[in-house]
């Protein structure tokens, strides 16, 4: 079972919520990496999903053909377009196995891979698409590293013109080994 940060379980929460809600969201984003961080917002989603009846999208950025990193030759900028092209495949394999798991087979999802920076590109398919609500993990990082690097859920939410649901990571607990 699901727990939400006040101990309550997640279905209960959600469920109350959606009384007033569920038929708002009906087109529901969830941004994805790769990692394992982020598919902490896949039960929340589908929860979501499954009260409101709606669809899920998922997504996953790829970097830009078009803004390599420094490039000094033109080998270099063949071996970029391959890297990204391999990426992009990459990440369409992911997605593709995520919905084939049995926790898809009523979701009604789909799965789209877009390139360019993760901010701005989650932030221009949101304005392009009539997305309900966007669901998303964060890592909540309060340290300097964040006031360096920045946050893609700190800009969304600032941003974005739905609702973003923000699961924060779980603590990973270090065993000695």
């Amino acid at each position: 079972m699901l727990w939400s940060a006040h101990n309550y379980p997640l279905t209960r929460c959600l469920q109350q919520y959606s009384v007033i809600r569920a038929s708002m969201y009906q087109k529901i984003l969830v941004t994805l990496n790769g990692s394992a961080a982020a598919e902490e917002a896949i039960p929340y989603a589908l929860e979501l999903q499954r009260l409101s009846g709606g669809t899920l999208t998922l997504v996953r950025v790829v970097p830009s053909p078009v803004d390599p990193p420094a490039l000094y030759s033109m080998a270099d900028a063949e071996t970029w377009l391959v890297r990204q092209r391999q990426l992009r495949s990459e990440a369409e394999l992911y997605l593709s196995e995520l919905i084939a798991q049995p926790e898809f087979a009523a979701a009604h999802a789909e799965c789209i891979v877009i390139a360019g920076d993760v901010s701005q590109a989650l932030l221009t398919l949101m304005e392009q698409e009539p997305f309900d609500v966007l669901v998303m993990a964060t890592r909540d990082r309060r340290d300097p590293m964040r006031w360096v690097l920045g946050s893609v859920a700190d800009y969304l939410v600032q941003r974005t013109t739905i609702p973003v649901l923000l699961v924060r990571q779980r603590k990973v607990v270090q065993t000695k080994s």
